[in-house]
């Protein structure tokens, strides 16, 4: 419900200020299109946003985590049907092979480091 309000108290912001030919776009970018009009940006919401919405937020609730924009953030990027941008890109064998090396080469000076510290007492 808190949630509902917020998005309604939003959603008259925004249209308030689209009313007034404010635009809703950062103000050092040029619009490439015509501005969208108000029913464009409420289907926007109601077609695109709200489905994502309401499941973060049933899955939120059900939940309960300690960090909800963690959990969120989290959600997020195991859902496979949403572009996850660079946060879902493949690393690659050849990356994790030389992530690999580099942990196993650190864990060889660790323990060179602990030998040592052992012989000086």
């Amino acid at each position: 419900l808190a949630l509902d309000t917020r998005i309604g108290a939003a959603l008259r912001t925004a249209s308030s200020s689209l009313a007034r030919g404010s635009s809703l776009q950062a103000p050092l970018l040029q619009p490439a299109m015509p501005k969208p009009t108000i029913t464009q940006h409420m289907s926007y919401i109601q077609d695109k946003m709200n489905p994502i919405m309401e499941a973060m937020v049933t899955a939120v609730l059900l939940q309960c985590p300690e960090d909800p924009a963690e959990f969120m953030v989290k959600w997020l990027l195991e859902q496979n049907r949403y572009d996850r941008g660079e946060f879902g890109r493949d690393a690659g064998k050849e990356e994790l092979a030389n992530l690999r090396k580099e942990v196993e080469h650190l864990k060889e000076q660790k323990a060179k480091l602990a030998e040592a510290l052992a012989d000086t007492k």
